[in-house]
């Protein structure tokens, strides 16, 4: 039988010697072992002479089926039959990866999926559609609210803040020193009676706080505010 292979066509040398056993229609379990081994060794023997770069692997396996045959070929050697049985095992065990290689590259659909290039689609903006007169009026009306809202604050609305009166934390601090040692405030509400207007009660807050944190008044818990005894008369 004329055998036309080429090594680079297989897998590894499990890959061929299936081939060789499917070509011949062969059971892994009973295969003929001298004729798949003789074949393989032609193979290998063309590809020398052909001068073919050879996988080890195929060496290897060349060299293995060798030594095969010469013990399978004693008689009454049990190591033959061993070193075949193992040789199946392999066969079936690569045979059935195979099979599960083949499953596995049919459920995956990566490679039959392909994009094409943009495509440029002219849009139409023209609009027509058609709205009811009363949509267009609540339109206009949020938008004439916006453009109120959005308007710049009248100049009249920071008078107040640009005209009003700078007070002094340092001299509200005489100035609630004074009142304590005269007894014109006691409690913490009154020092704020008389403030006129936020600048004022501000500076007043914070010349108390100042005062605290120097030690020089202190204030109980009914806000009553208690002049340091090194200020009183």
């Amino acid at each position: 039988m004329q055998l036309n292979f080429k090594l680079e066509q297989f897998e590894g040398p499990l890959d061929l010697l299936l081939t060789l056993i499917s070509k011949h229609k062969m059971n892994i379990l009973d295969i003929e072992i001298i004729t798949i081994i003789n074949q393989y060794l032609e193979i290998i023997k063309e590809a020398q002479q052909q001068n073919l770069d050879i996988a080890s692997d195929f060496i290897d396996m060349a060299a293995r089926l060798v030594y095969l045959k010469s013990v399978y070929l004693l008689p009454k050697d049990d190591e033959g039959e061993k070193l075949k049985a193992e040789l199946q095992g392999q066969l079936i065990e690569y045979s059935q990866a195979k099979i599960a290689s083949e499953q596995l590259r049919e459920m995956f659909i990566g490679d039959n999926v392909f994009v094409r290039d943009t495509v440029l689609i002219k849009e139409d903006l023209t609009y027509d559609i058609i709205h009811p007169i009363s949509d267009l009026v609540k339109a206009y009306e949020i938008l004439d609210d916006k453009s109120i809202r959005r308007a710049p604050p009248k100049q009249e609305k920071f008078d107040p803040i640009v005209s009003a009166p700078f007070v002094s934390v340092q001299a509200k601090i005489f100035t609630v020193l004074k009142c304590l040692m005269k007894s014109k405030i006691a409690s913490l509400q009154s020092a704020f009676d008389k403030s006129k207007g936020k600048s004022e009660a501000i500076a007043t807050f914070m010349a108390i706080l100042e005062l605290i944190r120097a030690h020089r008044i202190s204030i109980d818990d009914k806000e009553n505010m208690i002049l340091s005894k090194q200020h009183r008369r």
